[in-house]
């Protein structure tokens, strides 16, 4: 009786971790204030991979000479919040920062990169799953502008709400 107990009570558990998961999620996405991404052309090898599609965008690549800073030196894996300015709802980077802005729309990244002044930064929105066998849609929209809405919640956090080409929602068919 006591090991059915504790099964439940571990089966349980991992309901609500994945729950919260998923819920947390959703609010961002119900929530979130939209903004659009505009994305980097990327290695057509490396746009595709099985059934998602790998995203980088302009302000993945961020020159700190150019921007706002709160620190004079940013080390890699450091946690940053990139904060942005809408310019036609598109995402401008105004600043990179280790603590979080008070106010103002910003987005959370990790730095993966850095060489001199020039950080390269990941937001966890850089994967975009696709229907299992859409993704050569994708692929064949090659050439077109790519741009992403993306839903980005109070504390920066990011998820990606849709792909735009050309300016148009992409659906699959």
């Amino acid at each position: 009786m006591e090991k059915k107990k504790l099964f439940l009570i571990i089966g349980i558990f991992w309901a609500v971790i994945i729950f919260g998961f998923i819920a947390f999620k959703e609010f961002t996405l119900k929530t979130g204030e939209e903004v659009l991404l505009k994305t980097r052309p990327v290695d057509p090898r490396d746009l595709f991979r099985g059934d998602y599609v790998i995203l980088t965008y302009e302000i993945s690549s961020l020159d700190t000479s150019a921007l706002q800073t709160d620190v004079t030196e940013f080390k890699q894996e450091d946690k940053v919040y990139v904060s942005l300015n809408k310019v036609d709802n598109y995402g401008i980077a105004l600043g990179v920062y280790v603590n979080k802005p008070k106010e103002g729309l910003f987005l959370k990244g990790t730095i993966k990169n850095v060489q001199g002044s020039r950080l390269n930064l990941e937001y966890g929105i850089e994967s975009y799953f696709v229907p299992e066998g859409k993704g050569r849609e994708i692929e064949r929209q090659r050439g077109r502008n790519l741009d992403v809405k993306v839903a980005v919640d109070k504390l920066g956090n990011a998820v990606i709400k849709d792909l735009l080409i050309d300016g148009k929602v992409f659906r699959f068919e």
